[in-house]
């Protein structure tokens, strides 16, 4: 009989569905947790009713007995919970205290400390960990460790515990034991590596996909980009000789620039997977300074920002980067962002500073409106939502920084920076600070 027509599944799955009903519907949670949770509380519930009865009908006080009935009912329903809370955390809390409860009566009116029954103290951490993490795992160690010192205290001062389980009882209270840690512990383990399985088969899948997508991002991007670059070199070509069209030429740049970047993403993919290394040569600063003027020379127009770099002064100045992707994806967007966020009349102003005989630090400092203390904090974290439109409405993607610090930091360099926000009509900017390798020839 195949698994899926298994009854026993059918009904799990109506269980499952109607306990997770309203997480479905809002997508708020990952189904996974409330499938552990499920599991772990249908495993362990068997054992809690066995020793809720064992103990009704066993220990000559009805108190333990009561107790685990209630704890036993509590643990059953906790699934429930789901069904108006998100946080597996809190449900499983909820469960595994009822758990606890149920256990340390049992303990107390069966010898205390020398009670086979304060073992299954040593799952309980393993089962908050399993459904909620470290974090699941921690809280319950604490908590089993504070109750299990109490019985030894309790136990070394000479405190008499009652033990009022009749000698059948004992030997079924054993045999829960042996038995239950057995199942208990390989279920949790086959979960536990169900799950992990699930996970990488997923993230492979995922993988797989994104694999695909580069690839044709980068076969069908470069293919019209590269005939774009030939059309307007033809189209250049044709032109009267004394004849100049500007915006032919920034075309034209813009092109081979967008062309050169998606040759140069391909290869960084190359390297993350280990297929290529970054060919890094000493990059003269002034090359690259000229590049970026020419680029960009029709927004800075447009607001009138002053470009400010001293060439003389760094004439001798080399860096060791990879030359393509440090112009366009390192100082290309640190200088678009500087000025997307620049006002009208502004102005960059670009320096070098020699940190050792190896070492060289490129500053690009601004005076825009500045980056808020909170969006700084995650300027780099790709996951936030960092983008923001410029003084002219400028759009952006948010990804620009998360790129320029990758490729600095496949140079082994680092990244600093430091912005005043404006407020008040108060001066404000932002300087990015570039920590290279490079020299003074």
């Amino acid at each position: 009989m195949r698994l899926n027509n298994s009854p026993l599944l059918k009904w799990y799955f109506h269980l499952f569905q109607f306990v997770a009903k309203t997480r479905i519907k809002e997508n708020d949670i990952d189904l996974r947790d409330i499938h552990t949770t499920l599991v772990m509380v249908l495993s362990t519930g068997l054992f809690m009713w066995a020793y809720a009865l064992l103990a009704y009908f066993t220990i000559s006080s009805p108190v333990p007995g009561i107790v685990g009935l209630i704890c036993a009912t509590v643990h059953l329903l906790s699934p429930l919970l789901f069904r108006y809370y998100n946080r597996s955390y809190c449900v499983s809390n909820f469960g595994l205290l009822a758990g606890v409860i149920h256990q340390g009566t049992f303990t107390y009116y069966t010898g205390g400390f020398m009670s086979h029954v304060l073992i299954w103290y040593g799952i309980i951490p393993v089962l908050g960990g399993v459904i909620s993490g470290k974090k699941g795992a921690t809280t319950w160690l604490f908590i089993t460790l504070f109750i299990s010192t109490i019985f030894f205290v309790l136990h070394m001062t000479g405190y008499q515990f009652p033990y009022l389980i009749s000698s059948n009882g004992e030997l079924w209270t054993h045999a829960m034991l042996v038995f239950g840690w057995i199942i208990l512990s390989s279920t949790i383990v086959i979960v536990y590596a169900g799950l992990r399985e699930n996970t990488e088969k997923i993230l492979q899948q995922q993988g797989k996909k994104i694999d695909d997508l580069f690839r044709v991002l980068f076969h069908d991007l470069a293919n019209p980009l590269g005939r774009i670059s030939i059309g307007l070199t033809i189209a250049e070509r044709t032109l009267p000789e004394a004849q100049t069209n500007r915006g032919l030429e920034i075309a034209k740049t813009a092109s081979e620039s967008m062309l050169e970047i998606t040759q140069n993403i391909r290869k960084m993919y190359a390297v993350s997977k280990g297929k290529a290394n970054v060919d890094l040569s000493m990059t003269p600063l002034n090359s690259t300074m000229d590049y970026i003027k020419r680029v960009y020379s029709t927004e800075l127009d447009k607001k009138n920002i002053q470009f400010h770099y001293d060439y003389n002064k760094n004439k001798d100045v080399c860096l060791l980067v990879e030359p393509v992707s440090f112009n366009n994806q390192v100082i290309g967007n640190i200088v678009s962002n500087a000025i997307k966020f620049s006002p009208a009349n502004g102005q960059i102003h670009i320096n070098t500073y020699s940190l050792d005989s190896e070492t060289v630090i490129v500053e690009i400092k601004d005076n825009g409106i500045g980056i808020p203390k909170s969006l700084l904090a995650q300027l780099f974290d790709i996951s936030k939502k960092t983008t923001r439109p410029g003084t002219n409405g400028e759009p952006g993607t948010g990804f620009g920084m998360h790129i320029m610090k990758s490729f600095v930091e496949m140079y082994a360099g680092e990244v600093q920076i430091d912005s005043v926000e404006s407020v008040n009509g108060a001066p404000s900017g932002t300087t990015v600070k570039l920590i290279l390798k490079g020299q003074w020839k």
